[in-house]
């Protein structure tokens, strides 16, 4: 299936058309998936071995990155299409507007984090990691991204938390290489 790109003009002239007098409405509610969140991080806590690990992983991210409404999950999209086409100023400014219209879309921050790192934006990443932890604290992948900026800011200390976070959450995280033993040390 071939899938157009949206351009990005159109979405946030789109939001803003959406948007009433006085500022954005904001999304619905997300539906109630919290069964299927729980039992998937269970399995994904006990997974034993990296391909049964993997599979309650893409289950999770799909959960993660379904939106809570048509036009949310459009910018979310289109944030992350341009994310792999490396615009992430483009990138940045729809998940920033995604974030305005649904601010307790934790996929949203998560994604803006991304494109910050990927942007050189450390600082502003994990600002955008902190509240996609405060909103969804079993994000592997935000605890792996901290890691990452954390290492990218020189604090290995911080980063090492960070991924051991992650790592219980995840054991079988393609990151978990990057950890030394203890007394090993990065």
């Amino acid at each position: 299936m071939i899938r157009l790109i949206r351009p990005a003009a159109m979405l946030l002239g789109l939001c803003a058309a959406l948007a009433p007098v006085g500022g954005l409405a904001g999304c619905p509610p997300a539906a109630d998936r919290g069964a299927e969140r729980a039992e998937l991080l269970a399995g994904l806590a006990a997974a034993p071995d990296e391909e049964s690990a993997r599979a309650l992983a893409d289950r999770l991210w799909r959960l993660w990155t379904t939106a809570p409404d048509p036009l949310s999950q459009e910018w979310l999209d289109e944030g992350m299409d341009r994310i792999r086409m490396a615009d992430y100023a483009m990138a940045e400014r729809i998940l920033t507007e995604l974030i305005a219209w649904c601010p307790g879309f934790a996929e949203a921050w998560n994604q803006r984090a991304f494109a910050r790192f990927l942007k050189g934006d450390m600082e502003g990443s994990l600002a955008d990691i902190a509240r996609t932890l405060a909103l969804e604290p079993a994000h592997f992948g935000a605890l792996s991204g901290r890691f990452h900026v954390l290492m990218a800011l020189g604090r290995p200390a911080e980063a090492r938390a960070a991924l051991r976070a992650a790592l219980g959450i995840h054991p079988w995280l393609v990151e978990r290489h990057l950890l030394a033993p203890p007394g090993r040390e990065l």
